[in-house]
């Protein structure tokens, strides 16, 4: 029936914890650089909060939060963002040397995340994937980057992708915990 919440599909049954491993590991990675890079191991980050490169992240549109919540679209939201954060994930893989295991796990299990998301989408709603169009983002450019620019790429992806993994986690706890609307 419309505007009803139906159980989670045997596709996204591992999609909250998946999800909240991809955010700790990444919240984990963020703060090791914060740490070895710009010697801020107090987890203070004050002089970083000025650089935005509006990357991803869950807002309110997206009704992903208990008050406002619909299902496709928040799915469909976490789908596009965790397309949108591939190829800046890579290029934090290919600049970070001392956690790139852990870097190289994040991405993959980043896509395999966004596979089960865009899989739930195909089951319950019959989408099959998120539109081109929608996924179109500027990449920085970290060849001709200072080290010190590379560093902060790095440090700015992290820090969004932990906040975008936060609400995406928690909107997949909520939808794995909820049968009826």
């Amino acid at each position: 029936a419309a505007g009803r919440l139906q159980p989670p599909g045997p596709g996204c049954a591992t999609c909250a914890p998946l999800a909240l491993q991809i955010r700790s590991t990444t919240a984990a990675l963020r703060d090791a650089q914060l740490c070895e890079f710009f010697s801020f191991c107090d987890g203070d980050q004050g002089s970083l909060l000025t650089y935005d490169f509006n990357l991803p992240q869950i807002r309110a549109q997206d009704r992903c939060t208990m008050i406002s919540f619909h299902k496709e679209t928040c799915l469909r939201a976490i789908a596009t963002g965790l397309q949108k954060y591939d190829p800046f994930l890579l290029s934090v893989e290919t600049s970070i040397l001392s956690s790139n295991d852990q870097m190289t796990w994040v991405r993959s299990s980043a896509q395999r995340l966004a596979e089960l998301v865009i899989h739930q989408l195909n089951v319950e709603f019959g989408i099959s994937g998120v539109g081109d169009s929608e996924l179109e983002v500027a990449v920085f450019d970290s060849v001709s980057k200072t080290d010190w620019n590379r560093q902060v790429n790095v440090h700015v992806t992290l820090r969004d992708f932990t906040r975008f993994m936060e609400k995406s986690s928690r909107a997949l706890r909520f939808m794995s915990s909820v049968t009826n609307l």
